[in-house]
């Protein structure tokens, strides 16, 4: 076995090596004079290009564990808001889902210890960068990537906590009560960090490597661009920071590297099947113990505690493992632009991202049975479905699926938003707004099957065997539909299950295609015709103000990038976190939540302002006396 390090351990175990380090770096010749053989220190450590290889692998492994992304960035603390609500009693409150935790939590402790763990192994390798014999080119590579992981630490940190202590070198055995830096401080730091970065990985891309779960320059500009919006934003307001966010925007948006995948959905069927998509996938975070592009990744909680439930069946071969503890919300699900004129219920959407993120539907039973769900608040998280992985996967409980720390998406969208602080509803603004909602409507490269009205519903069908609907002609494929039949025999309406062939060549639809619909055994044949897209449907409306189009970017982040743990710090960087929850929360009383989701609505119930912030871990004040708790905890 090789040694590394830090391996990943208990926190007290951890703890004690961490101090064995500090030991090691501090006193001088007080145990023994001889020099260590079987345990690393820096003394006899980073003497080689594998050895800093090796702790740059572990302080990047570090950012998958359950502490940090295999589960609570995108679900403890980040799975309560107007998208997602908590279905869970105590499990929700032990997990920080219904705002009941405090600074005791073990989930609040661990996500500031970890942090700072992946900093201690990064200011090691820092400060011993220039120790081993090697190109300058393999050096500077490491030594970015070790700058840029640093910042990224202190950019979840303060956005969790705010001011942080911090820590620049590893610490003597006497530094133990740190103050905690002001958060502007802490932002600068991070810029200087990154920017660093940005200069020694230069040429370093994504699409150069064909895998984007390690750093890149593509990752610096696009973190870069997301640490200038949350600068600009509340606390700190520090509303130059726009401008900058804009310029990094355009740099990855003027490298041509990266575009939208054109089908919406299969972004994370990718994500399940470890199929790499550089140009949308701007930087991943990779299963821990798998080197960077390979598919045998271990276990994480992604697409579990947020996600559709189910069991996994070992005859079942199309099973797996989910728990669901988490719901969508109504206001999610009404988000999106409905076909008002269907005569199927509910209404289906003309966006394809509805039916996707909002899954009506779970599995249950043995065998497996898919339940339909009609209630929208009951509906689960469908972005990260876990029956897309291998079934060597399933079968084993293992689901190795990377997560997507920012989306070429995202980067739109913080451009389009950017952008209008800074010059208003420009025609930059609206193109970037603008290619994240055509891809929505999945018409981004050209017009797919948007409506099927029926002409006449035919006598003579069955409700539980419905005809088989074809889609033909049209100059395109792969439009499908399904058949809706009334108890009476009477074909209803038709639902389209996908609206096209949705790649960047098509082929797309130029003409209305022929909806043909099976006759029934007796009786009359039901006849339909269908409609395609404009290619301007899915645009927002010309004309916008700057206070509209603000309000227009905040729904298109709802609808992109749900589920993904962003959107509570999109609240908190707006400047209305606690007031928005409250009114969510009213809003979720009025229509309907209080009694589909009462665990939901009760935990929405508990929303204070502190919680803009997480506490300082009590363990954290108790060894750090510099330390100053959060306001209200």
């Amino acid at each position: 076995m090789q040694k590394t390090l830090f391996k990943y351990l208990p926190p007290a175990k951890a703890s004690f090596l961490l101090l064995v380090l500090i030991m090691g770096l501090s006193s001088c010749k007080k145990f023994l004079d001889t020099k260590p053989t079987d345990v690393y220190t820096p003394a006899n450590y980073y003497n080689t290009e594998a050895q800093l290889q090796q702790a740059l692998n572990t302080a990047n492994g570090t950012l998958m564990i359950p502490s940090i992304y295999a589960q609570v960035l995108g679900f403890n603390f980040a799975a309560s808001n107007d998208e997602l609500i908590s279905n869970k009693t105590t499990d929700g409150d032990a997990r920080g889902l219904r705002f009941n935790f405090d600074a005791t939590n073990v989930y609040v402790a661990n996500l500031w210890r970890y942090c700072y763990m992946g900093i201690q192994n990064l200011n090691s390798l820092v400060d011993n960068i220039q120790k081993p014999t090697m190109t300058e080119a393999k050096r500077n590579i490491i030594y970015g990537q070790a700058l840029f992981l640093r910042g990224y630490y202190y950019f979840l940190l303060t956005s969790h906590f705010g001011d942080v202590p911090l820590i620049l070198h590893v610490p003597g055995i006497t530094d133990v009560n740190i103050p905690a830096a002001k958060q502007a401080d802490v932002y600068g730091q991070i810029e200087k960090d990154m920017k660093q970065a940005e200069t020694l990985l230069a040429g370093y891309t994504s699409a150069s490597l064909g895998y984007n779960d390690v750093v890149t320059i593509d990752a610096v500009q696009a973190i870069l661009t997301r640490v200038y919006m949350y600068w600009a934003g509340y606390p700190q307001n520090n509303t130059a920071k726009y401008q900058d966010a804009i310029v990094y925007a355009n740099k990855l948006i003027n490298s041509g590297a990266h575009s939208l995948n054109p089908d919406y959905r299969q972004v994370f069927i990718n994500l399940t099947q470890d199929a790499y998509d550089v140009k949308e996938s701007i930087w991943e975070i990779g299963s821990y113990s798998a080197t960077a592009g390979t598919a045998v990744k271990t276990g994480n909680d992604i697409g579990n505690f947020v996600g559709i439930p189910s069991a996994y069946v070992a005859t079942d071969t199309s099973s797996y493992a989910g728990a669901g503890w988490v719901n969508t919300t109504k206001l999610l699900y009404d988000a999106y632009a409905l076909d008002l004129a269907s005569t199927v219920t509910p209404k289906p959407s003309f966006d394809i991202r509805r039916d996707w993120n909002c899954a009506s539907f779970s599995y249950t039973g043995t065998p497996r049975k898919k339940t339909p769900i009609t209630q929208p608040w009951l509906n689960f998280s469908g972005k990260f479905r876990r029956e897309y992985c291998p079934l060597s996967s399933r079968a084993n409980g293992v689901y190795g699926i990377n997560w997507p720390v920012i989306r070429y998406s995202d980067v739109l969208l913080m451009k389009a938003e950017a952008e209008n602080f800074v010059n208003g509803p420009t025609t930059a603004a609206y193109d970037a707004i603008n290619q994240v909602r055509r891809r929505g409507f999945g018409n981004l490269y050209g017009n797919v099957v948007k409506s099927i009205t029926i002409v006449s519903g035919g006598t003579g069908y069955s409700a539980t065997l419905p005809p088989v609907v074809t889609i033909s002609g049209g100059g395109g494929s792969g439009a499908t539909a399904t058949a809706v039949v009334s108890t009476g025999g009477v074909v209803t309406g038709i639902m389209i299950t996908n609206p096209g062939n949705l790649t960047s060549s098509g082929s797309y639809y130029t003409s209305a295609p022929t909806v043909s619909i099976a006759p029934p055994a007796s009786g009359t044949t039901a006849t339909a015709t269908a409609t395609i897209t404009n290619i301007t449907d899915a645009d927002l409306a010309a004309g916008e103000t700057k206070a509209s189009f603000q309000l227009a970017i905040r729904n298109e982040r709802l609808k992109e990038l749900n589920a993904e743990g962003l959107r509570r710090f999109d609240l908190v960087r707006w400047g209305n976190y606690y007031s928005d929850i409250q009114a969510f929360t009213v809003w979720t009383a009025a229509n309907g939540g209080q009694t589909s989701n009462p665990n939901g609505y009760q935990g929405l119930q508990n929303i204070a302002p502190r919680h803009a912030l997480l506490p300082i871990p009590i363990y954290e004040l108790n060894l750090n006396h510099a330390l100053v708790q959060n306001p209200g905890w």
